[in-house]
């Protein structure tokens, strides 16, 4: 399991890790280093991105203008509330394919913080959202095109909190298949910030000098 540092969705898309962009809780702050973010990058090289969430703060992970869709249902405590999002992604998948799509399911950290991490409600919620996956996967195979796909948490949790250097908050799933990826079990650390160069190399993108993250080579063919 690779290893993260929070406030990790910032780490996740800019691509350095928090004493680089120096935010330390989900309230953003423009940075005095401005460090462009991989939909930023993506956009300005071409590529139609998408973005599909229920938590309000993801807004600022990158420049309004580099996504042609942005949408937000910011709720995120009952089941329809991730399914809202998974058919909102699918319908748009079906009008015009993207070449790069965010998609965020809230609800298995609202129930972390509701009812604490590994309990029943959490496990529910977090096969519930795999079962929005899976409809978002299949809009994608349904559109014929070769895709690649990166499923990870931003953090993990312990009790009802997370935020600390426990193994319990600070490890993550990161699962990534498809198009150019090998088979296997990668046996090396990945940090969060890693996840945005990686991505990027995947999109055919040429990096920003900014980035300080590495790509999982490992991991691809």
């Amino acid at each position: 399991m690779p290893s993260v540092t929070l406030p990790c969705h910032t780490s996740m898309f800019r691509g350095v890790d928090v004493p680089r962009h120096g935010i330390t809780t989900n309230i953003f702050i423009p940075l005095a280093r401005p460090v462009p973010s991989l939909v930023d990058v993506a956009h300005q090289q071409g590529k139609r991105c998408g973005a599909f969430m229920n938590w309000g703060e993801l807004r600022d992970l990158y420049h309004p203008a580099s996504v042609s869709i942005h949408y937000c249902a910011n709720a995120s405590h009952e089941p329809r509330d991730d399914e809202i999002v998974a058919r909102e992604a699918v319908e748009h998948l079906k009008a015009e394919p993207f070449d790069f799509l965010f998609v965020y399911f809230g609800r298995t950290d609202s129930m972390g913080h509701a009812h604490g991490w590994m309990t029943e409600p959490y496990i529910d919620a977090i096969s519930h959202a795999d079962l929005c996956l899976t409809w978002v996967l299949d809009a994608l195979r349904e559109s014929g095109q070769e895709v690649t796909v990166l499923v990870q948490s931003d953090h993990g949790g312990h009790e009802r909190t997370h935020g600390t250097e426990m193994d319990e908050d600070m490890l993550i799933p990161w699962i990534l298949s498809g198009k150019g990826v090998k088979a296997g079990e990668l046996t090396g650390e990945v940090r969060i910030f890693d996840t945005c160069p990686t991505l990027a190399h995947l999109l055919g993108l040429n990096p920003a000098k900014e980035w300080d993250g590495r790509i999982i080579r490992e991991a691809l063919l």
